[in-house]
């Protein structure tokens, strides 16, 4: 269900009551459909990853998840990189790297 509130304490109020797995889930949730609708568009991109990454902080993914996420940051560092926000690129990548596997150079060796 998608529900719009028009008023910025109580969608605050409402989140703070959500059980704190049930967050997780639901940024998990919004991130993956930002990423689906993402394409070519690096601002949606940047919000879903950033969605992503709060759930993989808490989290447990599977390996075709961490895999998957970890593109996700790699393409995102990209596009930080692109609008000069190196910081932010500096960000993703080293949510990417925790992401990948520990022998990651023979495993994942493209990412």
């Amino acid at each position: 269900p998608m529900y719009q509130f028009t008023h910025d304490i109580v969608q605050q109020t409402i989140y703070e009551l959500t059980s704190p797995n049930d967050k997780t889930l639901l940024h998990k949730t919004i991130g993956n459909n930002l990423l689906k609708s993402a394409a070519n568009n690096p601002t949606l991109h940047l919000l879903a990853v950033d969605q992503i990454n709060i759930f993989c902080k808490d989290g447990n993914l599977s390996h075709e998840e961490s895999e998957q996420y970890a593109h996700a940051n790699a393409t995102a560092a990209k596009f930080a990189i692109g609008s000069s926000s190196f910081e932010q690129a500096r960000s993703y990548i080293n949510v990417g790297i925790q992401l990948l596997e520990a022998q990651h150079w023979q495993t994942q060796y493209s990412l």
